[in-house]
């Protein structure tokens, strides 16, 4: 049986079942689809290839398949509903866990491995492992510590990347509103592969990946492992060659904040600083604009950066 009628045949018989609702819904958050008409024929493809037009559960996911076939090809949208229901098995349930704004929370796997999810993230994961892998799904930034296993890899799946480790302590970022996600290894090894792209990218200690959304290019950096440790166990905050769009979004999440940064040329400039002593958001900002690069002002509820 091909994989179309393979997965076609799964579907049908899951259809009703929450864990496909989660998991459309984690795929749409990934991605974006305003091409209306693209994705009307996307869609038509699709349902052609695997025969849910005329069933009512899917039919009320009708516009979300039009933004995901739209976004991806048909094929690899197929294989990644399919395989994550597939490698799991139907005998096991995927839990779900999320933070709201100023929040962080600890989270033990069933391997024992260790995820302190940051604020307004969410991470999908399942309640034991099965089969030849370990996967989560994270949308948002988290620190994890994963559990020793030769016999099973373990595997992160954010935005538009795969990340593989064999017992490793890391830093990831991937946010659906930000320009740029960014994988920070502390320990260990991991291995970076970009979906629907051959090839992939080995970290040693010490050494991070930034994925740039637009240019779809990844580029690597240096940092220093002690420092950057420091300011994770202070709960403080690192931004290391970051845009100031970036950081303004992530300074929203920590502080229920409304940051605007208003001009696009200042909106791409890059900063490097750490904040590990309780700085308010006054402090951070006004460090940030020590060289007088923008004004800030402030009107209701809302701070605006401009030139």
């Amino acid at each position: 049986m091909g994989n179309n009628d393979e997965f076609k045949k799964f579907l049908m018989e899951h259809e009703d079942e929450e864990q496909t609702d989660v998991i459309l819904r984690k795929m749409l958050d990934s991605i974006n689809g305003e091409d209306s008409e693209l994705s009307d024929k996307a869609y038509h493809t699709f349902a052609q290839r695997t025969g849910i037009e005329r069933r009512k559960k899917m039919r009320q996911w009708s516009t979300v398949l039009m933004r995901v076939a739209a976004a991806i090809s048909v094929p690899l949208l197929l294989l990644s509903v399919w395989a994550l229901h597939k490698a799991a098995g139907a005998d096991v349930q995927w839990l779900q866990e999320s933070t709201a704004v100023a929040q962080t929370r600890d989270i033990e796997l069933a391997d024992g491995s260790v995820v302190r999810l940051q604020p307004c993230s969410t991470i999908y994961y399942p309640e034991k492992f099965v089969g030849q892998e370990r996967k989560v799904m994270l949308s948002g930034e988290a620190f994890l510590d994963v559990a020793k296993d030769a016999r099973k890899k373990f595997v992160v799946g954010v935005g538009n990347m795969d990340i593989t480790v064999h017992g490793t302590r890391f830093k990831v970022s991937s946010f659906p509103g930000d320009e740029e996600d960014e994988v920070a290894l502390l320990e260990g090894s991991v291995e970076i592969s970009l979906r629907g792209k051959h090839g992939s990218v080995f970290l040693v200690p010490g050494e991070m990946v930034k994925y740039d959304k637009t240019e779809e290019t990844l580029f690597r950096r240096s940092f220093a492992i002690n420092y950057y440790e420091n300011v994770l166990s202070a709960g403080g905050l690192h931004f290391d060659n970051e845009r100031l769009s970036d950081i303004a979004a992530a300074l929203n999440r920590h502080f229920d904040a409304n940051i605007v940064v208003q001009d696009s040329s200042l909106a791409s400039e890059r900063y490097l600083a750490s904040f590990i002593n309780g700085e308010d958001l006054d402090d951070i900002l006004a460090a940030l604009n020590t060289g007088g690069q923008f004004r800030i002002s402030k009107k209701d509820k809302y701070i605006y950066l401009t030139k």
